[in-house]
């Protein structure tokens, strides 16, 4: 069987473009879904600061409820409104390693 519009050695996939597209080199360029989450940056010191007077806040609401999703929320959201780009989950996380690290 032969495959026609080859040439002398042409395997038939064509030229392949080595050069970055602007996606590829732009900051902001969205990442595929399959591919992993882009890492937050750590905790800085103010921005903890910051986390920990708002999770004092809410400490009485922590104390009374068993499921604290929509606390968190919460938090994320109050951080949010401080300029920091946190998940609810990044927050329970952070707070659980800071108990941790206290005891």
């Amino acid at each position: 069987m032969m495959f026609s519009g080859g040439g002398e050695g042409d395997t038939g996939l064509g030229r392949i473009n080595m050069m970055p597209t602007a996606a590829m080199l732009s900051p902001s360029a969205e990442v595929s879904p399959r591919g992993p989450p882009p890492q937050q940056p750590q905790w800085g010191l103010q921005e903890t600061k910051e986390f920990i007077g708002i999770r004092a806040e809410l400490e009485k609401d922590f104390t009374v409820t068993k499921r604290n999703k929509t606390l968190w929320e919460i938090v994320s959201a109050k951080m949010r409104e401080k300029g920091y780009r946190r998940t609810p989950e990044q927050c329970k996380c952070k707070w659980k390693n800071l108990v941790n690290r206290y005891k």
